[in-house]
């Protein structure tokens, strides 16, 4: 059994078909999790230097960030774990190593 990552921009016009892309082939629940959680946590931290407060920070990744979702993940909680507590290491963002299919 493999598990899978649904992801997709924010910014993406509503009237689009393409809902995004999934990334298939993780070995295991906590690894597409962590996958997630790396990705969502790169957007967050590319905009970071941007923001002039934690609220305009959220409104910049809910506006122009990519999401990722899988089976079981709290995203929004995350996502506002990430704002309040930025990344201290280049691991904590580093989804591509985690990519099944690099």
């Amino acid at each position: 059994m493999s598990f899978a990552v649904h992801c997709g921009d924010f910014a993406q016009d509503d009237d689009d078909e393409d809902d995004g892309w999934i990334v298939e082939g993780f070995a295991s629940a906590a690894v597409a999790e962590e996958y997630a959680r790396r990705f969502i946590r790169a957007q967050i931290e590319d905009l970071r230097r941007e923001a002039e407060s934690a609220a305009a920070l959220k409104d910049m990744y809910l506006m122009w960030g990519e999401y990722a979702a899988t089976e079981g993940f709290d995203s929004a909680a995350w996502v506002d774990h990430c704002i309040a507590n930025p990344a201290t290491r280049k691991a904590e963002t580093d989804y591509d190593a985690l990519d099944p299919n690099p």
